[in-house]
């Protein structure tokens, strides 16, 4: 059988009582400062994690824009080695070489405004390109 008579009867012994309580708190302080502290490497982690997935989604399109580059680039070239050089072509590349270093710089521009924590901006982006490039 149980002895319940000492439920709801106040301690013998309320010294005892008394010194757990500091025992009790530097625990909950020492429990809750790691958890903190864990939160925040668990934040860290996610902020790398999403920083680099961030960048092998936005790599194919800087590289795309660089491979541009050098293509139209080297296109410019071939056109001025023409006798007479091709110079309605040679703009044409030169053009194409500077839309595909913008957007190669607004990819980047983007990603310095993420990481950055920036409050987002709307802008017009041109989903057609022209077929006057070969990007």
């Amino acid at each position: 059988m149980t002895d319940t008579g000492h439920l709801g009867a106040p301690p013998d012994n309320t010294e005892k009582t008394l010194d757990a309580v500091p025992f009790r708190t530097q625990s909950l302080t020492l429990a809750s400062k790691a958890l903190r502290e864990v939160q925040v490497d668990l934040a860290r982690v996610d902020r790398i994690t999403t920083i680099g997935r961030l960048a092998a989604s936005v790599v194919p399109d800087v590289t795309q824009s660089i491979a541009a580059i050098v293509t139209n680039a080297q296109a410019a070239r071939h056109f001025l080695d023409h006798r007479p050089p091709a110079l309605d072509e040679v703009r044409q590349a030169l053009d194409c070489i500077v839309r595909d270093a913008y957007r190669a710089s607004d990819v980047i521009y983007r990603i310095r405004g993420l990481l950055k924590e920036a409050p987002p901006k709307k802008e017009r982006v041109e989903m057609e390109r022209s077929a006057t490039c070969s990007s």
